[in-house]
């Protein structure tokens, strides 16, 4: 799951089969066929390092969760990132990316040419719609 999650897909994604039988078969001859280096390759060290350390525990094993954090706490450091502050930059850009987007839709409303109703010069009190392009804001809006 993580290296999906840093990669983006897996080699036997989408794999064809004839049958569901035959399409599991083709991603678990796939999954045997793919080395830990291929997965990893152009990314990080330390992900090759956990997926090797991962496949060598026996089932009943405990993972050393020390070791496994200190693996990427070192990559995080090595990378420039603080492994103490929590960064959830995708919710930090889509709280920014809306905050945009509402202060972009709101100048549009403000900035709106506003029509007057002007009495026509015959004094009939029939007034007529005219577009009257109003150069000062009428909200002052701080955003």
């Amino acid at each position: 799951m993580l290296l999906y999650f840093l990669r983006g897909s897996l080699p036997w994604q989408g794999l064809p089969g004839r049958s569901k039988n035959e399409k599991y078969n083709n991603i678990k001859k796939k999954k045997l066929e793919v080395t830990v280096d291929e997965l990893c390759k152009g990314h990080p060290e330390e992900f090759r390092e956990f997926m090797n350390y991962c496949r060598k525990l026996q089932f009943t094993e405990d993972p050393d969760y020390k070791y496994v954090l200190g693996l990427f706490e070192g990559c995080m450091k090595r990378n420039g990132w603080d492994p103490k502050v929590p960064d959830f930059i995708w919710n930090k850009n889509r709280l920014v990316l809306e905050k945009e987007a509402l202060k972009q839709n709101l100048m549009k409303v403000i900035s709106k040419p506003i029509k007057k109703l002007e009495a026509d010069e015959t004094g009939d009190g029939q007034g007529k719609a005219v577009t009257k392009v109003d150069t000062k804001p009428s909200v002052s809006l701080l955003i």
